[in-house]
């Protein structure tokens, strides 16, 4: 009598289980370009990260503000085009260059995070929308309204789920990027 598993004969996930495919055919050539990551450029990558989170320190309100700030920093820096993070207690003199500000405060709103130019007059706003404080009508209705006033400002404003930045914030990071150089 055999004992039911659901494995076939060779160990693979009986047809009942269609979630669970075996790779059967093939070798390592069809996996494509893999590029070989040596422990110490992980690593160094991994100190830069928890450096740029060292800067940013006590100055968010949530995890994900803290993560999509740290990626941020990082991605600009990697395209040539670091960011300074200034305080809003630093806008008074502000250094030349582009800054990354958190907690914008904005006529009666305020601002996850936002890109200045000290020489322009526009900003780009960027919104960390964790889904206990965005998902009801109300929250989405007041979300919509301070989009609209920023764009009355002159303001670009782009909004990122809690998701979005836990699961990527580097494609987060690349895409605010992508606006800022466009």
């Amino acid at each position: 009598m055999k004992y039911d598993d659901g494995l076939d004969d060779d160990g693979y996930p009986l047809p009942a289980n269609p979630w669970r495919k075996p790779f059967i055919y093939g070798d390592e050539s069809e996996a494509g370009d893999v590029e070989p990551l040596s422990i110490g450029v992980g690593l160094a990558s991994l100190l830069d990260r928890i450096s740029r989170y060292r800067e940013i320190g006590g100055n968010c309100e949530s995890p994900i503000e803290e993560a999509l700030g740290a990626a941020i920093l990082l991605c600009f820096e990697r395209g040539g085009e670091p960011l300074k993070l200034c305080l809003v207690a630093d806008l008074k003199q502000p250094p030349a260059g582009l800054l990354l500000v958190p907690q914008f405060a904005w006529s009666f709103y305020r601002s996850d995070w936002a890109i200045l130019d000290p020489r322009g007059v526009g900003a780009l706003l960027i919104e960390c929308d964790g889904k206990e404080f965005h998902s009801s009508d109300a929250q989405i209705a007041h979300d919509a309204k301070k989009d609209a006033a920023a764009h009355d400002r002159g303001y670009l404003t782009m909004r990122f789920t809690g998701s979005q930045i836990h699961r990527e914030p580097d494609k987060c990071a690349q895409k605010i990027f992508e606006v800022i150089r466009a």
